[in-house]
């Protein structure tokens, strides 16, 4: 597992995808709590809550690589870095979902696959407005989809985690909009948002609860007994109560408290 996180932080600002998925029987509380402890930042799928629980987990290979068309590359266990390597040579424009474009359409490809998304879709649009031939617009369109799908993915994320007053969430999510839509009407106003959360007395308050959260959880990892992990929790939650972190160390607490599979 610490691996796996040392392989998550490394691949996935290059388009890759990672996801645990958990099938020893823990609830969402307890994985939060695990991970917390661990300091795992990958996601985790609770088995329970996922449409994988009728998958034979316990005997199933330990790791997956799949590549961008989808094709199995590699299951077991040993070095799968190397597949992931080998999968991202055939994948030049990440996140892109697609390895060949037209040459006409390389250089908004290759602005996408930097992450500078207002170039992408302005040299897309530029080549749409200039009657191109049909491959050049399919290509050209779908770099422009791309770009909106993006945009409108962390504007939703951003509007639900303010909504559930996860305000670190929403930040991540606008600093996301206003990094690669620099330069746009659409990236401008999400720098503007970003300082104001970043100044809002709720937001900052959150964010702060989120932090100290994680240093409860890290703390908790040296901790002998479930006792006195439950104690910290508990304590965390009084004192941040009111906040979505305090009701998360709760719900953390309360799912351990009775487990006999959480240590």
């Amino acid at each position: 597992m610490p691996h796996f996180e040392e392989s998550y932080k490394k691949y996935r600002e290059k388009g890759v995808h990672y996801f645990a998925l958990e099938g020893d029987g823990l609830t969402m509380p307890e994985n939060q709590a695990f991970a917390g402890e661990w300091g795992y930042s990958f996601p985790i799928v609770t088995l329970a809550d996922s449409k994988l629980s009728g998958y034979d987990v316990v005997t199933m290979p330990s790791t997956f690589v799949i590549n961008a068309f989808g094709r199995v590359v590699f299951q077991g266990d040993g070095d799968y870095e190397k597949y992931i390597e080998a999968s991202l040579k055939d994948a030049p424009y990440p996140y892109l979902a697609k390895n060949k474009v037209a040459s006409e359409c390389e250089k908004a490809a290759e602005a996408f696959a930097k992450g500078d998304y207002t170039t992408a879709r302005t040299l897309a649009n530029e080549l749409l407005a200039g009657e191109p031939a049909e491959e050049v617009a399919a290509d050209a369109s779908h770099i422009v989809g791309r770009c909106e799908a993006f945009a409108k993915l962390w504007r939703d994320e951003a509007d639900a985690a303010k909504a559930d007053g996860r305000y670190e969430d929403a930040l991540s999510a606008v600093e996301n909009l206003a990094t690669h839509f620099k330069g746009e009407e659409l990236g401008d106003k999400a720098g503007d948002e970003a300082k104001e959360l970043k100044k809002d007395k709720d937001a900052k308050a959150e964010i702060k609860a989120r932090k100290d959260l994680a240093k409860v959880l890290a703390a908790n990892k040296k901790l002998k007994t479930k006792e006195d992990k439950l104690s910290a929790l508990y304590k965390f939650y009084e004192k941040n109560e009111g906040t979505a972190a305090a009701s998360d160390a709760k719900a953390m607490a309360e799912a351990i408290k009775d487990s006999k599979l959480f240590k």
